[in-house]
């Protein structure tokens, strides 16, 4: 490891809403809104009049997402049982869609799906008209990921003007700026996703980009490593860059030196590291000896490596993709070619012009308890739950809009579907288990594995009797591979998939706040926190903690909730071992569930690896390492502390307050994934 320098309808009626908006169904009741959901209801998912008050409870939302989604049943007959079957479940908040859905569904041209990948042309019309259908999909609701690999790098020659090129990052700020002002769907800023290869010339301005924290604030960045690259890295040599498969023949800009690439080398041979341009200005270089790269257009694998792990450890970005893996699970190469690109928050990996729609299930809501009063899961509720839920993200893609031509035939060409869940951490609580241990390793692989099955084996059945999606043909034997061999779905039930791919799992940011679980699948950031968002200020306080140490929380009542917490703070040294939140999780242990995740996912899994505050950089060179050898598809690294304007703040004793005064703890990474 190098020196590295860091500067310091038939179901549900109108009338049978209850009041907090829980509604009931065919006799059955379900639990009441909290206070707090109802809030994230009633300002981000809820029809509004012309002075923008709310319209609708939670009943009212699910009666018109669950109607409108319905129409893409033919059947009346199984439309109608869709319709009760599918209420009942969102009701119960068993499953809750993305927010596009929640908010569009039943408008004239509603946008439902979250996830889109564009390509970015290497011309100026391209660029600009790339732009354009960025600003498109945020207006509809949608999210946007986009590689600018295939841009040319700054100061190459532009045949057409005789002029040079100003790089990928320059044009990042269009795009940057034209999310500034466009509102996501009207609820939420725009969110992008901004990634380059590893192999780009302009790789060290890109991994630099966002260093001083008010640039590209529209964007996470990604960097897609592949496979030669982290050979490169491993063995310590240099490692040409190219640009449209030639190698790139100019030198290399470092923006944090200000001039061409080099590495400074110390007497026992390890190379100094810049997190920034301020640590390389401070830094004593006395020692060092320039090492110019061998040949124009060569960096050092091991520095350009080390660059991206000290900027996430102290910026929390640039994530890693391993594009390789991405594409060995590609099953459409043979007609699609390679994937390049993913969405904002990194769980949709997706070719050029095509987009999901994703929805989650709450796992923590089918635990039960056996005869004997052990602590289970209801997996013939869930296996239900499942079936229901994929066919329900099937028909959004029937029922939903498409703002672009090419986004809409490629959908409908793949059919992809993203059903995740949320409430892991809480499923772990509810069955004793601690997160990040052997034991949630085994629940997760269970659990994913089990919703992964019963997924595929619900779109084998769509694709009977709906058919298969259309770029199954040339795909076939890649399918029947997967299917058969992976997946273990049996020989004799024919290869009729309806869709692409079935599972992904999201980050759920809002939608857990409306189910009252915690979060895709990361564990609870704290057992009392207050939350600051687009929403407003909020003060959360986790029920089952607060039930642990004997206290009954009325999530309806603010001061039940207020108090509750401040209990729950005072207290939290009393609670049983295996409530363990974020920050007390080992990094590692973090990475490890998301490898188990990932086994059973067809996509990929949006998921913040939370590092303490005094974690060191080899750790996080160690994490990207791990998750790489356990299969993961992406890995984000968020550092306690390294980003200002954090989400979410962990609420503090009486006595921490006095010594700290208005200083708060930092909470989870404040990215822009608020799926």
């Amino acid at each position: 490891m190098s020196t590295v320098f860091e500067s310091v309808g038939s179901g549900i009626s109108a009338n049978q809403s209850n009041s907090n908006g829980s509604g009931t169904a065919k006799g059955r009741e379900f639990a009441p809104l909290g206070l707090n959901a109802q809030k994230v209801v009633s300002k981000r998912y809820s029809l509004k009049d012309e002075h923008g008050e709310p319209l609708e409870t939670w009943a009212d939302i699910v009666r018109r997402v669950v109607g409108h989604v319905s129409k893409a049943e033919t059947d009346p007959i199984k439309q109608n049982h869709f319709y009760n079957e599918m209420t009942s479940v969102m009701l119960a908040r068993e499953f809750v869609p993305n927010t596009p859905c929640l908010v569009n569904a039943g408008k004239p041209k509603g946008q439902l799906a979250a996830c889109f990948v564009l390509n970015v042309p290497d011309s100026i019309e391209g660029i600009m008209e790339h732009a354009q259908n960025v600003a498109i999909i945020h207006q509809t609701g949608g999210g946007t990921g986009m590689t600018y690999e295939f841009l040319r790098p700054a100061g190459a020659m532009v045949n057409s003007t005789r002029g040079v090129a100003s790089g990928p990052v320059s044009f990042m700020n269009i795009v940057n700026q034209t999310t500034e002002v466009v509102k996501q769907g009207g609820v939420r800023r725009g969110a992008n996703m901004g990634i380059l290869a590893i192999t780009h010339p302009d790789i060290l301005r890109f991994i630099h980009a966002k260093n001083d924290q008010t640039s590209l604030t529209n964007f996470n960045i990604s960097v897609t490593v592949t496979d030669l690259f982290m050979d490169a890295v491993d063995s310590g040599v240099w490692f040409q860059t190219e640009f449209k498969g030639e190698p790139w023949t100019q030198s290399v800009f470092d923006t944090v030196t200000g001039a061409d690439y080099v590495v400074y080398r110390r007497p026992d041979g390890s190379t100094a590291t810049f997190a920034d341009k301020l640590a390389f200005e401070t830094a004593d270089l006395s020692d060092c000896i320039i090492e110019e790269p061998p040949m124009p257009g060569m960096v050092f694998a091991p520095d350009i490596w080390n660059r991206i792990i000290a900027s996430a450890h102290k910026y929390a970005e640039p994530g890693i993709i391993f594009i390789d893996e991405v594409n060995r699970h590609n099953h459409m190469m043979a007609s699609m070619g390679p994937i390049y690109a993913c969405n904002p928050c990194g769980e949709q990996q997706l070719h050029f012009n095509n987009s999901c729609n994703l929805g989650s299930i709450d796992v923590a809501k089918f635990f039960t308890k056996t005869t004997d009063g052990d602590p289970s899961v209801d997996w013939d509720r869930l296996s239900n739950a499942t079936h229901l839920c994929t066919q329900f993200l099937d028909n959004v893609v029937d029922a939903g809009y498409f703002p672009l031509p090419e986004i809409d035939d490629v959908v409908k060409r793949t059919r992809p579907v993203g059903l995740g869940i949320m409430g892991f951490a809480d499923l772990c609580l509810k069955l004793g288990i601690t997160y990040g241990s052997d034991e949630s390793i085994a629940l997760m692989e269970r659990v994913m594995g089990f919703i992964r099955r019963e997924a595929w084996m619900a779109s084998l059945r769509l694709g009977r009797e709906k058919g298969t999606f259309p770029e199954l043909e040339p795909n076939r034997d890649a399918y029947a591979r997967f299917i058969y061999d992976e997946i273990g779905i049996p020989r004799d039930i024919r290869l009729t998939p309806r869709n692409y791919e079935v599972t992904t799992i999201a980050p759920t940011g809002t939608i857990s706040l409306v189910a009252e679980t915690s979060s895709g699948i990361e564990p609870n950031f704290s057992w009392a926190y207050v939350r600051q968002d687009t929403i407003g200020t909020r003060t959360y306080v986790h029920s089952p903690a607060a039930e642990a140490l004997g206290l009954t929380v009325d999530q309806t009542n603010e001061d039940s909730i207020k108090a509750a917490a401040e209990y729950v703070v005072e207290h939290e040294h009393e609670l049983p071992p295996h409530f363990i939140s974020a920050m007390a999780i080992k990094s590692l242990e973090h990475v490890k569930v998301l490898a188990a995740a990932q086994k059973h996912v067809d996509n990929a899994i949006s998921k913040t690896c939370n590092g303490a505050k005094d974690d060191t950089v080899e750790s996080v060179d160690e994490l990207y390492h791990l998750a790489r050898e356990l299969g993961c598809k992406a890995v984000s690294y968020y550092r306690d502390g390294s980003r200002e304007g954090q989400v979410l703040n962990a609420m503090k004793t009486e006595k921490e307050t006095r010594k700290q005064g208005d200083k708060e703890t930092g909470g989870t990474w404040p990215n822009l994934c608020v799926i």
